[in-house]
């Protein structure tokens, strides 16, 4: 619309003296705006605001209306500067002038500079040809930008000035620039807008519009206080209606709660929104409980004085599982239906609205303070970078943080209240997903119950939902899941004689964990304190009262020790703990190894310690040689402390999960993850090194070393079949045997023999036999027993006369025991006549021994037959 001028003037006066200022630039042509005069051709009206036009370099320019408002008064504007401003490239708006000539060196009065060196907004005094008077240093850096977009107001009441700038241009997010006392020009002629630009690229570049120049409204009414907010355990925020003069706050005494001693320590203003009161009391709050604040003596800075104002708050401290970590993406992939983008879900499981301020939220390597934000019970809250709000719904809750601490692959998510007290964490892995399609990436992993919150992998599954997660919704796989599996003591470890560090299988209970009195030693071993690891407690260090004694091996047992879903823990079989030594050559050997897997299956190596130590795995490395004898590289066998005690088997594999999927793994703990060296399948060399570089085993293997009468040996494990024999005799190995699936991952091998002659029995029944499907002794049956499995046979039928009638069997690799049966038929399936026959048996040990035996028997007939 047009210029509004409101007058207070002499009707016999040529001149009138204008009081106040609303202009919206309406209109097509600046010349239609005949209550602005200047720099008239650097001017234009675009799209209804007003637009500098002037083609001319290091030059300088203005714009003004008349304007008599100096004092009580209240100067606002909108400004868009499309350019990084500089200290030759800014704009002033001149709210009191003393001439039309903005521009000019002789103008005396009061202006905003937006820009200069420093890209702020300051208030100035101008006194003629003076260098300017800097009153308000605002902040800087305000328009660094390529295109800044402003709203700014200034306020002055008497001599009091204030200066106010908001960022996004509405008038919305106003923060106050700072406050001055100057009275050195009480009257004024114009406002209006001078200009400064160097280069044609910053020509048509200034923008101006909704200019507002308005008599500052005399204050009647009192402050009113509309929110109070809890900030922390002593902490309150006070919003009121307009900003408190200072000096009513000074007396603490203005600040009580109802029917307490407790009374304000500090009491300040946030910088930012004087009209907000943060009140710090001595004592903490009451927890769960009501709190009643009454606030006297309050006024404005006009005096009007506020009675006394009434409040309510409640208190609560959060505790563990008060909130959950709900849901979280930790590999984004926008080919499933959502934005590329990682997050954690929150959600409220408490009866509470909690607050977040300065809450922490952390992954394995980073940790964030929260910033301030109420969460209303039963609600969710997601969490993610700051630059990627925007990529979620609008119609969700959405947190950004700076430097967000994204979940990786393989990781763990932890949050911490403002006290530092764990509320809830997630250890995990990629396995936790159950399937190899979306744990590639772009599929969330959901809570299922919120009832079991630290269950670990048995209460999280991959999002169900088509674009791959439900962020700031309900779960899809939201429901009811049976009790969790307890969970189990699994490892021990001594670091010194007095230290036993314990591993357990899942979360547990933080307290019930660090209680001396729930473990036990066979040999007795005294505990005297427990040191549990946060923020799973799955870690533990006992402090002996006693000493570990060298060569000793101490069972361990607990007993009610309940994890943290309230059950008790478990022990894994034969858990055991020693003083560890270190390996020297040949106390640990190579005992199983598969290179050539099934599809779908990792290789795997297993060790077998023979010696009478006890030995650390993170302190053996294991490498294989190049095709020029050099060693690859060198991986550790654990990243932590883990023992291998005497008589014990461990394998180590890229995919335990898969391994034992294939493979009966009765000890699943002793599956060790590694990055194992991919083994060369057909022939190579794999060598066991301790920490100080020494070889303590080497195995060249082969698939000559397989039993040639195995066939196909893809899939099938070699097997060591005596700890103490030399591990590159050829003798000393053998194909797994097919009664144990052909591989015997951490357990004793299915082909480990003793030594010697061959000791066994083979037998046939009955003697006579008859092959007329009568249901009576149709056939024989020939029945071994072997002191274990992986013994050859080859088996020839003979007829009376000498003569080959069938190959019953050969090359049969053999279990311990069993039988096989001959129903009377020769190699054509031709019945055979009544008679005498010989089975002919030859046995070959594993060792390359042979034994034979001559079993006769007589095939008849009925006499009616």
């Amino acid at each position: 619309m047009r210029t509004t001028i409101v007058c207070a003037c002499l009707l016999m006066q040529v001149s009138f003296s204008c009081a106040q200022v609303s202009e919206s630039f309406d209109y097509q042509y600046i010349n239609e705006a005949v209550a602005w005069k200047g720099t008239d051709t650097a001017w234009t009206v675009d799209q209804g605001r007003l637009r500098s036009r002037l083609p001319r370099s290091s030059s300088t320019f203005h714009l003004s209306t008349t304007s008599s408002l100096a004092r009580n008064a209240i100067w606002e504007w909108w400004l868009q500067l499309d350019f990084n401003t500089s200290s030759l490239n800014y704009a002033d708006v001149f709210l009191i002038a003393d001439s039309a000539n903005l521009s000019g060196p002789g103008a005396k009065g009061y202006f905003v500079r937006i820009g200069n060196t420093k890209d702020e907004v300051s208030l100035y005094r101008k006194d003629g040809n003076l260098p300017p008077v800097l009153l308000i240093d605002g902040r800087d850096g305000i328009t660094d930008h390529t295109s800044s977009t402003l709203k700014i107001k200034v306020i002055r009441k008497e001599d009091n000035w204030e200066l106010w700038t908001d960022e996004n241009g509405d008038g919305t997010g106003y923060i106050r620039e700072g406050i001055a006392k100057d009275n050195m020009y009480n009257t004024s002629r114009c406002m209006g807008f001078a200009i400064r630009q160097s280069t044609a690229s910053f020509f048509g570049r200034h923008y101006v519009d909704d200019v507002s120049v308005r008599p500052l409204v005399t204050d009647t009414i009192p402050p009113s206080l509309l929110s109070v907010q809890l900030i922390n355990a002593h902490t309150i925020t006070c919003c009121f209606s307009e900003t408190p003069d200072s000096n009513s706050l000074r007396d603490y005494r203005n600040f009580q709660l109802s029917g307490t001693d407790n009374i304000p320590l500090r009491i300040w203003q946030e910088h930012n929104n004087p009209s907000c009161v943060n009140v710090q009391f001595e004592q903490p709050f009451p927890n769960g409980d009501s709190c009643y604040l009454l606030v006297s003596g309050i006024k404005d800075p006009a005096g009007n004085a506020a009675p006394v104002l009434r409040a309510s708050f409640l208190y609560y401290l959060s505790t563990g599982y008060d909130v959950l970590i709900h849901e979280f993406l930790p590999r984004a992939l926008p080919s499933a239906g959502l934005q590329a983008v990682r997050f954690v879900e929150l959600k409220n499981n408490s009866p509470f609205t909690l607050q977040l301020k300065d809450w922490r939220l952390a992954n394995s390597s980073r940790e964030v303070l929260l910033p301030a934000h109420l969460f209303p019970p039963d609600t969710y809250l997601v969490l993610c970078d700051r630059q990627s709000v925007n990529q979620f719904s609008t119609d969700i809750a959405v947190m950004g943080i700076s430097n967000f601490p994204a979940p990786g692959d393989s990781d763990m998510i932890i949050l911490r209240n403002d006290s530092g007290t764990l509320v809830h964490a997630v250890a995990y892995d990629r396995s936790w997903y159950h399937n190899p399609v979306k744990e590639k990436g772009g599929w969330s992993l959901e809570m299922v119950d919120v009832h079991w919150p630290c269950a670990g992998s048995s209460n999280w599954r991959p999002s169900l939902a088509k674009e791959g997660a439900t962020p700031g919704k309900q779960n899809t796989v939201s429901g009811q899941s049976n009790l969790p599996p307890p969970v189990s003591l699994v490892h021990a470890y001594a670091p010194d004689s007095m230290t036993v560090g314990l591993s357990f299988s899942g979360m547990m209970d933080s307290l019930d964990v660090s209680v001396a009195a729930h473990y036990y030693f066979d040999p007795a071993l005294s505990v005297n304190s427990v040191i549990a690891q946060g923020p799973l407690y799955n870690n533990v260090s006992l402090q002996l009262g006693t000493p570990l004694q060298p060569g000793t091996i101490y069972k361990i047992s607990v007993a009610d020790l309940k994890d943290c879903t309230g059950q008790e823990v478990t022990v894994m079989p034969d858990l055991a703990v020693a003083r560890v030594f270190e390996a020297d050559s040949f106390d640990i050997v190579f005992n199983e190894i598969l290179y050539d897997p099934a599809s779908g299956v990792p290789e795997f190596v297993e060790l077998f310690n023979r010696s009478c130590k006890a030995v650390d795995l993170s302190r053996l490395f294991l490498t294989r040689r190049k095709t020029d004898g050099l060693p690859d590289e060198v991986v550790p066998l654990s990243g932590t402390a883990r023992l291998l005690l005497p008589g014990a088997y461990a394998a180590f594999t890229t995919d335990p999960s898969a391994l034992c999927g294939k493979y009966d793994c009765l000890s699943p703990e002793r599956i060790y993850k590694i990055n194992l060296p991919a083994l060369i399948n057909g022939e190579g060399i794999v060598v066991l090194l301790n920490a100080a570089g020494n070889i303590i085993d080497e195995l060249h293997y082969s698939d000559a070393m397989h039993v040639s009468l195995a066939g196909n040996t893809r899939g099938v494990s070699l097997e060591r079949l005596q700890a103490d024999a030399p591990t590159q005799d050829k003798y000393n190995w053998h194909s797994a045997a097919a009664s144990a699936k052909y591989a015997t991952p951490g357990k004793m091998n299915s082909q480990q023999l003793p030594t010697g002659s061959i000791q066994g029995m083979l037998s046939v029944r009955p003697d006579i036999f008859s092959p007329d499907n009568d249901g009576f002794e149709d056939v024989a049956v020939l029945s071994y027993q072997f002191p274990a499995p992986g013994f050859v046979i080859n088996v020839t039928i003979f007829d009376a006369e000498g003569r080959s009638v069938r190959q019953l069997e050969r090359n049969t690799v053999l279990p311990a025991e069993g039988h096989m049966i001959w129903d009377g038929r020769d190699a054509g399936n031709r019945e055979l006549v009544t008679g005498i026959y010989v089975i002919f048996a030859e046995v070959i040990s594993p060792g390359g021994q042979v034994r034979q035996w001559k079993l006769p028997l007589v095939l008849g007939k009925k006499l009616n037959s």
